[in-house]
């Protein structure tokens, strides 16, 4: 368990050293600043139907997927390309367990930028309206999202060195494009997942989401399943390919 623990530090140092962090936080303030000055003189209702079709379409549609992908992508890719996995693959460890701490890394990184992310739109939105309603859902909402795109992105990143263009057409051809003109097709959306949980926890929600929501219909224990789904799936694939890594 110390070793597990150990190479959770180790990766959240990694992945938010540096410059990282910084961008990161930067862009997760356009949710809030945005909702900050449309919100101006509007009614505390107008303000709610803002939030819901802009600062929530911005969280789970740019900042939420663009942060997931550079943490996920890096939590075994940074290791692969600068040739230190070789030193933690040495240690005698399961396999999955190495994947499980690098995954629970990656989602502890974003999960706390998109959440941090959310509850300062939501906070701003509150401190217009003085409701609150919205911060916990959207703090659930992000985190879900968060770990099912760190989970796909972890091993995809850990595939290729073109991860992040990969994750960047995924995201902004398919999510934003594709699967928002087909609503048939929002259960291969993954910010989907956290949006169902988000309006599951805020009904009134719903009726400002039919599009982003698309054919799924809002809960939180059906996005909390498929999350957790695909984050063990996750860890399994990378933990095969790095056993495959052993033998060759």
């Amino acid at each position: 368990m110390k070793g597990v623990l150990a190479i959770v530090r180790v990766t959240l140092r990694q992945l938010l050293g540096g410059k990282r962090l910084i961008v990161l936080g930067l862009l997760g303030l356009l949710p809030a600043v945005v909702i900050w000055l449309t919100t101006a003189n509007r009614s505390a209702s107008a303000a709610f139907q803002d939030y819901n079709e802009i600062a929530i379409v911005i969280l789970f549609l740019i900042v939420l997927p663009l942060t997931a992908l550079v943490l996920g992508s890096a939590a075994l890719g940074d290791e692969r390309r600068d040739g230190t996995l070789s030193f933690l693959l040495v240690r005698p460890r399961p396999r999955s367990a190495i994947t499980g701490a690098k995954l629970l890394a990656a989602w502890i990184a974003a999960a706390g930028v998109t959440a941090a992310s959310g509850a300062a739109a939501s906070t701003a939105l509150s401190i217009r309206t003085s409701d609150w309603s919205t911060l916990v859902p959207t703090i659930v909402g992000t985190a879900l999202a968060a770990a099912c795109y760190a989970a796909v992105f972890m091993v995809l990143g850990h595939l290729t060195s073109r991860a992040v263009l990969i994750g960047l057409v995924y995201v902004f051809i398919w999510e934003s494009g594709i699967s928002m003109a087909a609503p048939s097709l929002a259960n291969v959306s993954l910010f989907r997942i956290g949006l169902t949980a988000y309006a599951g926890l805020l009904p009134e929600s719903t009726r400002f989401l039919s599009e982003p929501l698309g054919s799924l219909a809002p809960g939180v224990g059906g996005a909390l399943a498929k999350t957790l789904g695909i984050g063990l799936v996750a860890v399994l694939t990378a933990a095969s390919l790095l056993k495959r890594r052993d033998t060759t």
